[in-house]
C-alpha cells in the first residue's frame, strides 16, 4: 500500500552466499586434514559437513508484517488479532503455493514461469473457498462482541485514538472488513475473488457496496517533517510523524521516535520546535495568499475589485478547511506526545483566527 503498510516474506541468505570465499577456504583446509585420518572418520567427517552444509545454504524464511492500518482497530474482540492472523495467512498460502509449484521447474526456469495459471488458481480457489469461510466466522464473532452504529457522528471509545486519527470510526467489524478487503486486494490475481467476499461480508454487516462508509479510506493521516537528523549518528531522513510511530508489544504507540540506523531516540524537544516553525510557515503562508478567480483560475491582481474581469468571483488559494485540517494534525500530534509549546501555539492560532476552526465543521 505504502512504506507504512505492508507484509511478505524476508529472506535471509545463506551463509555460503555471504561468506563464500571464507567457507571454500575452510573446507580446503579441513580437507587437507581428513586426508590424514582414517577413512572411518573420514566418512563421518563429510557426513556431518554435509549436513551443517545444508542447514547454513537453508533459506530461512520469516514472514514480516507491518501494517498502520492495523493499529487504527480496537482491540477489543481481537480485532488487531484477526487483522494479522488473516493477513499472515494469505501469505504463507502464497508461499507454500510457490514452493509447489517450483518443485516441478527447473532450477533454471525463470520468474515469469515460475507464475504459471496453475499457482494462481490455487490462490483464487484459496480465497473464494477457506479464506472466505474463516473471514465469515471472524466478522460474526467481532460482531457478537461488539456492536456498532451507523447513526453516532462522533468516534467510538472501542478505537484507539493515535497521533494520524482522522476519521470517525464506530464499527469495529465494518472496519475490519475494508482492511482486511484492501490489503488481500493487493494481489492483481484475487482481485475479482476478494470484490465478491467484500460484497458478501458487506451484506453481513449491513452496509451497502456503493455506500460512501463502505468505501476504504486510509484512517490515518500523514504529515512528514523532512530532513530530520539524528544526533548520534548523523543520519538524515524523512520522518512521518503519524505513520512512523514507535510500538510497544502490547500493540500501543509509544511517544517517542527512534533512527532507523542507530535506534537511538530521536530529540522530542526539536521535533517540536521544528513543527511550530512549520505551523508558523503555514500561518504566514495562508495570510498571504493570492486571491484566484473560480471562473477563470487568474489570480486578483488590484485590490479594489470585487469581482473579476470575467465576472467571476475570487476566492483563497487554500482554502481555510485544508489549512484547518493540517492544524487538526498538528494537534493529534501535539497531544500524543506531549508538546505543551506546540499546543499553545496551536491554540493561540485558533483563538487569534475562529473561522479557521470552525471550517471544519
Amino acid at each position: 500500500m505504502d512504506p507504512s503498510n505492508y507484509g511478505g516474506v524476508k529472506g535471509k541468505l545463506p551463509s555460503s552466499v555471504l561468506y563464500g570465499e571464507v567457507r571454500s577456504k575452510q573446507k580446503k583446509r579441513k580437507q587437507g586434514e581428513e586426508d590424514e585420518e582414517g577413512s572411518e572418520d573420514e566418512d563421518e567427517d563429510n557426513a556431518e559437513e554435509d549436513d551443517g552444509d545444508a542447514e547454513t545454504d537453508e533459506v530461512e524464511e520469516l514472514i514480516e508484517s507491518n501494517w498502520n492500518v492495523m493499529h487504527y482497530l480496537p482491540q477489543t474482540a481481537s480485532c488487531q488479532k484477526y487483522f494479522l492472523t488473516i493477513v499472515s495467512g494469505k501469505t504463507k498460502t502464497n508461499i507454500y503455493a510457490y514452493n509447489l509449484h517450483s518443485c516441478s521447474l527447473p532450477h533454471n526456469a525463470s520468474q515469469e514461469a515460475r507464475r504459471q495459471p496453475g499457482m494462481i488458481s490455487f490462490s483464487q480457489e484459496y480465497v473464494a473457498s477457506e479464506l472466505t469461510q474463516n473471514i465469515f466466522t471472524i466478522t460474526q464473532k467481532i460482531q457478537k462482541k461488539v456492536t456498532g452504529t451507523r447513526s453516532v457522528t462522533q468516534t467510538s471509545e472501542m478505537f484507539p485514538v493515535l497521533p494520524g486519527s482522522h476519521l470517525t470510526l464506530n464499527n469495529p467489524a465494518l472496519e475490519f472488513v475494508k482492511y482486511v478487503c484492501q490489503v488481500l486486494s493487493l494481489d492483481a490475481n484475487i482481485v475479482n475473488q476478494v470484490n465478491k467476499l467484500k460484497r458478501d461480508l458487506l451484506r453481513l454487516v449491513d452496509v451497502g457496496e456503493f455506500s460512501e462508509e463502505a468505501q476504504f479510506r486510509d484512517p490515518c493521516n500523514s504529515y512528514i517533517l523532512p530532513e530530520v537528523i539524528c544526533h548520534h549518528c548523523n543520519f538524515c531522513r524523512d520522518l512521518d510523524l503519524c505513520k512512523d510511530p514507535t510500538v510497544a508489544q502490547d500493540g500501543s504507540v509509544l511517544p517517542q521516535w527512534f533512527c532507523s540506523n542507530c535506534q537511538m531516540q530521536y530529540e522530542t524537544e526539536s521535533i517540536e520546535t521544528a513543527l511550530v516553525d512549520a505551523l508558523q510557515k503555514k500561518l504566514m503562508s495562508y495570510t498571504l495568499q493570492d486571491l484566484v478567480c473560480t471562473k477563470c483560475k487568474g489570480v486578483k491582481e488590484a485590490n479594489m475589485p470585487i469581482y473579476c474581469a470575467c465576472a467571476g468571483n475570487f476566492d483563497l488559494t487554500f482554502s481555510a478547511k485544508s489549512f484547518s485540517e493540517q492544524t487538526a494534525v498538528f494537534r493529534n500530534i501535539a497531544s500524543h506526545y506531549n508538546m505543551r509549546f506546540l499546543e499553545e501555539t496551536i491554540d493561540w492560532l485558533l483563538e487569534m483566527s475562529p473561522q479557521i476552526s470552525q471550517s471544519r465543521h
